[in-house]
């Protein structure tokens, strides 16, 4: 018989012997690799432990760090090369515009700039020269030999000085002359008050010398919407421009002391109104010019402005008869309130008051539409603005009755107040 052996030991104590059909189902599980005697048991992962799970939230966290990170400075640089091409699309403006400007200044002086006057522009030139001797014809300043000569005597003595010498005077020149008459004019006023009779020596020297500068001016400004703008801003005692406007109670406080009468209020209203309702007809000219400019002078929101430096001198050209009419329109805005002054200044007013003004309103000059507007609070007239629009009946016979007015003033009517109205109706202006 056999030895008992490992087997025989291995079922010792059981009830089954090796001859009894066994239960193997534990082997089911179990998986075998490609070797003849090797077992392999299914292995279990172990689980993540909480540093490894803080290690994998901070890695998912940088990631989406880094992609927000990214996408900030797409959106930068997106930003950065939007505002790129503005900077280059107004930088391009710029140049179009300063071209346009290069254009414009040719057209305004193209006398200065050596090109030829054209036709219209010689007219204006022309014309304003004669209305402003016309003008001072009868102020017996002008010689007759010389009509283009006007006699001052400022400084004691007699001195000839040509009309275009005047119209070429600096503000600083201008300021010098105006400061040395209103000088002679406040001593004049301190005489005439001493002295009240009608033919005391300081009134004709206020007379005359109050003729002098405002001759002066007319020549300075007539026809020169620069020259007249320039008066409206410069002080006279040091030749600088200044556009700080004069409080209101300065001019309330010099029409009482011009103590007008009514019949100079009423001529100061109509010549208001008179003179706006024409500035606004050439307003709305000025515009109709401005809508037919050359296609080439148009901005367009596209193509803000189509002009080549280079070539400005040839636009120049191509714009003449409008840049002409642009010139015209100008001077003929310039002329009306050239008109305007003259019309208060040698007509409504006295010598006296005129005077008054200069003296009052120094260092500035004597602002007339200052004081028209003071004036048209005091009686509630219609502003300006209301006064420039389009209305059913143009005044144009008004305006040229100014003008007629103007041109009929001579010596006899040189010193006292000379009745623009003469019992005509004010105009009429449609309420809004």
């Amino acid at each position: 018989m056999f030895a008992p052996g490992p087997v025989d030991g291995f079922f010792a104590g059981t009830d089954s012997s090796p001859g009894d059909s066994t239960n193997w189902d534990f082997l089911q599980g179990l998986e075998f690799d490609s070797g003849p005697d090797t077992l392999s048991l299914p292995v279990s992962r172990p689980h993540p432990t909480s540093n490894e799970r803080l290690k994998e939230k901070n890695r998912k966290a940088q990631q989406r760090a880094r992609q927000k990170k990214k996408e900030r400075a797409q959106t930068v640089e997106t930003q950065l090369a939007e505002t790129a091409r503005q900077l280059h699309d107004l930088k391009l403006r710029q140049g179009q515009l300063e071209a346009r400007n290069q254009l414009l200044e040719l057209a305004a002086s193209n006398r200065r700039s050596g090109l030829p006057a054209s036709p219209a522009q010689h007219e204006s030139q022309t014309e304003a020269r004669d209305v402003s001797l016309r003008i001072l014809a009868s102020t017996g300043l002008v010689l007759k030999e010389q009509n283009s000569v006007l006699v001052l005597t400022v400084h004691d003595q007699e001195e000839q000085v040509k009309v275009k010498d005047i119209r070429a005077m600096s503000p600083t020149h201008i300021a010098k002359l105006y400061t040395a008459y209103v000088r002679k004019q406040a001593q004049c006023l301190l005489d005439i008050e001493a002295d009240s009779a009608n033919d005391s020596p300081a009134l004709t020297q206020l007379c005359r010398w109050t003729m002098e500068i405002t001759a002066i001016l007319i020549c300075f400004g007539f026809g020169d919407a620069k020259n007249l703008e320039v008066l409206y801003s410069l002080n006279m005692a040091d030749g600088t421009l200044s556009h700080e406007a004069l409080p209101d109670d300065a001019n309330d406080s010099l029409l009482a002391t011009l103590q007008l009468t009514d019949a100079q209020q009423q001529d100061m209203l109509h010549l208001r109104r008179c003179l706006y309702i024409r500035v606004g007809q050439l307003s709305r000219e000025r515009d109709a010019i401005m809508s037919t400019m050359p296609a080439a002078a148009q901005p367009t929101h596209s193509q803000p402005f189509q002009l080549d430096l280079k070539h400005t001198a040839d636009k120049l050209a191509e714009t003449k008869e409008w840049a002409d009419a642009l010139c015209t329109n100008r001077a003929n805005e310039s002329r009306a309130f050239v008109y305007a002054k003259i019309c208060l200044s040698r007509g409504i007013l006295t010598s006296i008051q005129s005077a008054l003004t200069m003296v009052h309103q120094y260092p500035r000059g004597a602002d007339s539409k200052a004081m028209l507007e003071v004036l048209a609070k005091q009686f509630e007239e219609p502003s300006i603005q209301r006064l420039s629009e389009p209305c059913e009946v143009q005044h144009a016979a008004d305006w040229q009755g100014i003008v007629q007015y103007v041109d009929s003033l001579d010596a006899s009517s040189l010193h006292g107040h000379t009745p623009l109205l003469k019992g005509s109706a004010q105009l009429d202006i449609p309420d809004a």
